[in-house]
């Protein structure tokens, strides 16, 4: 490969107007770019992957995707026109549904924080429209993700749970700081009980010095007892680190040895590397980012090898440059052992079943079943799973693959300045609107140099 390669042509958005402008996917020394120029405002180049040969290798096909259901026509053209439109070229897996713009933290690297704070709260009614909505998008009630702001700040977000169970949403997460469910133990169990699936904690760390630098205030022992909370309740943890370059990103090993210790509560953990949503006076510098491929590395060395970058497996449903996943089985001796496995030479994912099934149906499928607290295996299989002997034969390793597992996953949200809107086009991940339509998450909450959104009248 040469010193400078053109990987790929897309289109992309001027970081200061928003307009449509052409790109490239480029090589450079080995790091991966988007490189792209406005005839009115410059030139950007911002690095998108840190290894070219892992870059290329990690590009997988699309999956097969089921006849669409769209909401909107093609007007402008892409990011335009969401809603989804017909250029959109896959179906939606999980749906964000934004039930409060109020917080109970101020943390700069909040992608939410990205306007003047409103006293946005729909109420019931304009809460079962948007679940109505994501049906009418999906085709089905697919998961969803209730998040603000702070989505535990509604007194009534049992309620809003119960709603969306009794219209048929077999999965609910609630994307939380985790400071109320920390503090009121009993709130934490009527969420349960009106049917929340699992808790998405935001949790950047293990020590105080990290929540000071990301979320201005100590939370450490807060995050412990959230997590102690859920283990009483017996509901499912997400443990969901935002990594930024030189504040947390050598706590990434340590996130997983706690993580394994808690065990089958926390039931996986979702790495999101930092995206620059908001008032950036200047494109943050590629220092300021960390890639898929750094996290993977990270993951192996921080672990002293017992995570192997082979168990890692690009997605299916969005494109292969915006996300990882790996799933793990605790054995009896405390080790982590990989049922997945990803071969290059191949381009195939071993451990998941992408080609029999539309992708979107496979992957809610599988955050309704491992994204939650196996309380049912349980009681079949014990809370051990297996022990001793029984435990190096294959039904005794899959009754233990049944509780004691952990998935380990990452998903590398687009900026204004990192944004291909062929990539944009393939996400599988999308937000609810105020106005009755499905929005990409990474064009939801874009936003431009000034802080302007490029959706400014959804939210």
């Amino acid at each position: 490969m040469a010193a400078m390669d053109v990987l790929a042509e897309t289109e992309s958005l001027c970081p200061q107007c928003l307009a449509k402008i052409a790109a490239q996917i480029v090589t450079d020394n080995e790091q991966v770019y988007l490189e792209k120029e406005c005839p009115h405002h410059g030139h950007y180049k911002t690095v998108i992957w840190r290894g070219a040969g892992h870059y290329l290798d990690w590009y997988r096909p699309p999956g097969p995707v089921k006849e669409p259901l769209r909401l909107t026509s093609i007007g402008r053209g892409c990011p335009y026109d969401c809603g989804l439109c017909p250029e959109h070229r896959q179906n939606t897996c999980s749906v964000l549904m934004e039930v409060t713009h109020s917080c109970n933290l101020n943390c700069p690297v909040c992608y939410a924080a990205s306007e003047d704070r409103s006293d946005f709260e729909p109420d019931i009614n304009a809460i079962d429209d948007m679940y109505n909505t994501i049906v009418k998008s999906a085709g089905v009630p697919c998961p969803v993700q209730l998040t603000g702001g702070e989505p535990t700040l509604r007194d009534d977000l049992p309620d809003i749970v119960a709603l969306g169970r009794k219209k048929g949403f077999s999965h609910i997460q609630i994307d939380t700081n985790g400071i109320r469910i920390a503090e009121d133990i009993d709130y934490l169990l009527r969420l349960k009980e009106s049917g929340a699936s699992v808790i998405f904690l935001q949790f950047d760390g293990v020590t105080d010095e990290v929540y000071k630098r990301i979320r201005g205030c100590d939370l450490w022992a807060m995050k412990l007892q959230a997590i102690e909370n859920c283990s009483q309740a017996r509901i499912g943890v997400i443990l969901v680190p935002t990594l930024i370059p030189g504040i947390n990103d050598s706590q990434i090993g340590e996130i997983i040895r706690l993580a394994k210790s808690w065990i089958p509560i926390v039931k996986g953990v979702h790495f999101q590397p930092i995206s620059y949503f908001g008032r950036y006076p200047d494109n943050p510098g590629d220092e300021e980012r960390i890639t898929i491929a750094e996290i993977l590395t990270a993951l192996r060395d921080q672990t002293e090898g017992e995570l192997k970058l082979g168990s890692f497996v690009p997605p299916g449903c969005e494109d292969p440059h915006c996300s990882f996943s790996s799933f793990y089985v605790l054995a009896e001796d405390g080790e982590l052992l990989p049922t997945t496995t990803f071969d290059p030479s191949r381009n195939s994912a071993l451990g998941f079943d992408w080609k029999r099934r539309p992708i979107a149906e496979h992957c809610r499928s599988f955050l309704e079943q491992k994204w939650r607290f196996p309380e049912q295996e349980i009681e079949q299989f014990g809370e051990a799973g297996c022990s001793g002997p029984m435990c190096r034969s294959w039904l005794g390793f899959y009754q233990r693959a049944q509780i004691h597992y952990l998935t380990i996953s990452g998903m590398a949200f687009q900026d204004v300045w990192s944004l291909d809107l062929q990539r944009l086009k393939r996400c599988c991940v999308h937000v609810v609107a105020r106005d009755k339509k499905i929005v990409p998450f990474c064009a939801f909450y874009l936003t431009s140099i000034e802080g302007k959104r490029l959706y400014a009248n959804t939210r």
